[in-house]
């Protein structure tokens, strides 16, 4: 190094100092005697050996110099040729660079570094006083100097030799490259005579093979300038926050000083005797510029009079979350891509995102202000949002929490990627598996008090937020209000292990596919996920059924400009290559969509969740056609708010990061306010292509009876009409390939009954019967002779048979009970309460029919043969009676059985139309290969007169 001072003046106190010569013992003086010298007279013949011997020697010295110098130089040049390897090598301390991580736009967003920062930049974009600075505080000759300063070295070399130690250094700008580039950090600091040779040797070579330009363009890349900070780029934007080409002289001067003691001269250290020295060596450098008649006098004068405007030392890191976010992404990307950790930090990348600032900003000042409003009333402190794009994936902006250096609300955690209850955003995807199921948004649940058994535990039971019951409840009004009683009947019949892998085609990957992990309250939210999970998840139905896994990396350019990767061909620059990896939306089918479609209508029918969330919530948008959910969770630890159009979806969580409870606040009040303004915000200030919902092929509109102001009794005929999408073809479920195949569905067409009540469906779970009203004797009969229901019956309902000759018999619309008997009793006693016309639970009989059917004493129908409660097993040969007075007309007779198999009444081989007056064989039931189980078989009679059917119940085990 030539470090140089004015002349005259005092160097500075951190400069290194001049070692004087260490002091020898004195000796006495030596009076020098001249010797004689004997030999030959210096005469022609003697002069002529002396020059051959000399002649000789020269020759030979020549050549052992030339061979030695050969060597040397081949291994040198060894050594130099190895210097673009190493300046390409992203693992070697001199072939580190930045990774710059950008927005879509090319907004800087953060830098990752291992080492330390840096970021080449070309010769022509250094300015001209960066480099006279260097110059003249580094190496006055540099242009003209061989790589290595002679006098300096020469003086060097003869103090070593004198004093036995290195007493000072003589490095030019070529000699520290080489130490910097070529040398490991022992070698480097070791003071050695051998290292200086190398060094010395080294320059020299590089001086030969690269210009002066390239050289210095080298060392303002690769020199140290603290704070972590390599090559003059990196000084510059750590320092003063703009690019080395932006760099005035006042700037240029203080940075050109660094080198030679980062760790002494840190500007950003605010200790005043720290900055002194930091001036004096500025103004050191500029005085030398000066004196190298780089400025003039009056140029340094008022360089020495600027301020110096430093910046933060911490590395600028925009929308926090969603960077860190994609770093993690990018890693995961990168290593998948078969490139090194050491290659992510230091390979000099340049990663566009996708994220759109303005729309953060957007998501983020919604979120502050709605967090402000409610934090001292409800104690909310914080909420997370994340918007996506449905056709991509990409991920448009992601707050994490309202203030990320905010340590009292945990503000580093990224709430946005955190798993936490959804509440009741988790039903959506709990009807539309019921949907593929075979059910549709037109069917019917019970909302009413029910018990769910759970095994080794107390009976779950679920309520409503409203703690209110709503009777009868078509699934579409069901899913709109979030009622939580039908949402759990739904996942009763779906069941949590269909749920669980119906959640993974979503890409739900925060839950278990263990169904023993969670309970039938998995459909209220009883499971964690992400918000980034679930609001992809919603997004799939925006694309109407297809999955598209969510994505913050656009594009990934290493610093040679090769493009390694890019999604969708979103790189704004760079050069494909045959490494580069392309990657395009790749769409899997997870849901018919048809279903996605019905779903969408469903969650933007404002009309249809306007008696729980109210006309004017949150949640409307007016003319923006949205679809939107909510959910909150026990104890309000979280709010959610759900939403999409075809090209946004946005997610919104809120709630404390600690998962203490907020203060009576629900999704509706402290997350869709977010969800609304951010929205609306969009569409007003963006170019946004018109919110439409467009049904797909295969779904038509349909007229239902609108069940919500039915009230008994009910006329045939007089159920209002509403609405409803159904699908015109049994559902699509993806096989084991992807692909969407049809749900095998039963498709036999229903026959009218012979016998019995006729039940006219005139839209789903929805009937027009004929019935008879009870009088009170006829209503506590029947009830007796039913003694398990538990409830008195209103009507009969009257066999088509004796339809003719029932005279006060009445169509009207009933609505179907549940399945389950439990429920059943449930749904009996709501209706009964409520005034709703629910389907009546059993026929008329003779009893009920006294005094309108005629009912002869003569007729016998019975079955002797099994008796009632009989094991059986094999094939079961069935005895009995059959025999009807004469005068009237005798049809036939039939045998049926209900049970295994056979959920309905059906007929054993076919009708006699003979009379068994002695008892004796009637039919044969085939049994033998029907599983074993309990089995109802019943004698049934068409003729003129009324008899009830005989029935005989048996219970079937397998062959013996």
């Amino acid at each position: 190094m030539q470090d140089r001072t004015q002349p005259n003046q005092k160097p500075p106190v951190f400069a290194p100092q001049q070692m004087p010569p260490p002091s020898r013992p004195s000796k006495p003086r030596r009076r020098i005697v001249q010797r004689k010298r004997r030999g030959c007279m210096p005469g022609p013949g003697c002069l002529l050996g002396c020059f051959g011997a000399v002649g000789i020697f020269t020759i030979v010295l020549l050549i052992g110099v030339y061979v030695v110098y050969y060597q040397v130089s081949r291994r040198l040049e060894n050594k130099v040729d190895e210097l673009e390897a190493n300046i390409n090598d992203v693992s070697s301390e001199s072939g580190f660079e930045t990774t710059f991580i950008y927005d879509r736009d090319g907004n800087k967003l953060y830098e990752v570094f291992g080492q330390g920062r840096r970021q080449w930049v070309d010769f022509e974009q250094i300015p001209d006083v960066v480099k006279e600075a260097t110059i003249s505080v580094e190496d006055d000759d540099f242009y003209n100097n061989p790589g290595f300063d002679v006098q300096s070295n020469l003086r060097a070399g003869w103090q070593y030799v004198r004093y036995g130690q290195i007493v000072s250094g003589a490095s030019t700008i070529t000699q520290q490259l080489v130490r910097n580039v070529f040398f490991d950090p022992e070698y480097r600091a070791e003071q050695s005579v051998e290292r200086k040779v190398d060094e010395i040797l080294l320059a020299t070579v590089m001086t030969q093979k690269y210009s002066k330009d390239e050289i210095l363009e080298l060392y303002l890349n690769e020199i140290y300038y603290g704070n972590l900070a390599y090559g003059i780029e990196a000084a510059a934007q750590t320092y003063f926050g703009k690019s080395a080409g932006e760099l005035e002289l006042h700037e240029a001067a203080l940075l050109a000083g660094l080198p030679q003691f980062p760790a002494e001269l840190n500007p950003l250290n605010p200790d005043p005797s720290v900055q002194a020295r930091v001036l004096l060596r500025q103004h050191l450098v500029l005085d030398l510029m000066v004196e190298e008649d780089y400025i003039t006098e009056a140029e340094a004068e008022s360089a020495k009079q600027r301020t110096l405007n430093y910046v933060s030392p911490d590395v600028p890191l925009e929308a926090p979350h969603f960077t860190l976010y994609a770093k993690e992404e990018l890693e995961d990307l990168l290593l998948s891509l078969g490139y090194t950790p050491e290659f992510i930090s230091n390979g000099g990348l340049r990663v566009y995102t996708s994220i759109d600032l303005e729309w953060q900003g957007i998501a983020q000042n919604a979120a502050e202000t709605t967090v402000n409003q409610l934090r001292s009333v409800h104690n909310m402190t914080n909420s997370a949002v994340v918007i996506i794009h449905p056709p991509s994936g990409e991920i448009l902006a992601m707050v994490g929490s309202v203030d990320y250096n905010d340590e009292s609300i945990d503000g580093q955690v990224n709430m946005a990627d955190a798993p936490r209850q959804p509440g009741s955003t988790m039903k959506p995807f709990t009807y539309s598996a019921m949907l593929e199921r075979g059910w549709s948004p037109a069917s019917i649940l019970w909302d009413v008090q029910t018990e769910f058994g759970v095994q080794g535990q107390a009976n779950y039971v679920p309520v409503n937020y409203d703690r209110r019951f709503h009777g009868p409840v078509r699934v579409r009004d069901a899913l709109a209000n979030s009622y939580n009683i039908p949402a759990v009947l739904a996942l009763r019949n779906v069941g949590v292990d269909y749920l669980l892998l119906f959640l993974r085609r979503f890409g739900v990957e925060s839950l278990s596919t263990d169904p023993g992990q969670y309970g039938l309250s998995l459909t209220l939210g009883g499971g964690e996920i992400t918000l980034v999970e679930m609001t992809n998840g919603y997004a799939t139905f925006a694309r109407q059924g297809i999955y598209v896994r969510p994505t913050s990396i656009l594009c990934v350019i290493d610093k040679n400009d090769n493009i390694l990767y890019q999604y969708e061909n979103r790189c704004p620059q760079g050069f494909p290559t045959d490494q580069t990896y392309n990657a395009y939306v790749s769409g899997t089918p997870a849901l018919d969509p048809r279903i996605a479609f019905i779903i969408s209508d469903i969650l933007a029918d404002n009309n249809a969740r306007t008696p729980a969330m109210g006309a004017n919530s949150p949640l409307n948008t007016g003319s923006l056609l949205t679809s939107v959910k909510t959910g909150t969770t026990n104890d309000f630890r979280d709010n959610w708010t759900i939403g999409f159009t075809h090209d946004v979806a946005i997610g919104v969580w809120s709630g404390n990061s600690d998962n203490t409870p907020m203060n009576n606040i629900s999704g509706l009040s402290g997350a869709a306010p977010i969800w609304n303004d951010i929205v609306n915000k969009i569409y007003q200030r963006f170019e946004m292509p018109p919110s439409v919902l467009n049904p797909p092929p295969g779904v038509s509109q349909h007229r239902i009876c609108d069940i919500r102001g039915l009230r008994d009794p009910a006329p045939a005929g007089s159920c209002g009409g509403r609405s409803e999408w159904l699908l015109d073809s049994p559902p699509l479920i993806p096989d084991s390939q992807g692909n969407l195949v049809p749900l095998q569905m039963d498709s036999t067409p229903s026959v009218p009954p012979e016998y019995g009540p006729r039940l006219i469906e005139v839209s789903p779970d929805t009937y027009e019967v004929d019935v008879r009203r009870l009088d009170g004797n006829q209503a506590n009969l029947l009830a007796a002779q039913n003694p398990g229901f538990g409830i008195t019956p209103t009507y009969c309902m009257v066999p088509v048979e004796v339809l003719d000759v029932v005279i006060d018999e009445q169509r009207q619309i009933f609505i179907e009970p549940p399945p389950l008997e439990q429920d059943r009793r449930n749904a009996y006693q709501y209706a009964a309460n409520a005034g709703i016309p629910i389907l009546p639970p059993f026929p008329c009989t003779g009893d009920t029919l006294a005094g309108f059917a005629p009912v002869a004493p003569g007729v016998t129908a019975q079955i002797v043969s099994p008796t009632p409660g009989q094991t059986v097993s094999g094939n079961i040969q069935i005895y009995g009676v059959v025999n009807y007075p004469d005068g009237y007309f005798f049809d036939y007779y039939k045998i049926e059985v209900r049970g295994g198999p056979f959920p309905d009444w059906t007929t054993i081989e076919n009708v006699h139309h003979n009379e068994v007056l002695e008892p004796g064989l009637l039919e044969t039931f085939y049994a033998e290969s029907l599983p074993p189980g309990p089995y109802d078989i019943r004698l049934y009679l068409q003729g003129d007169l009324f008899v009830e059917p005989y029935v005989v119940s048996i219970n079937l085990i397998p062959p013996q």
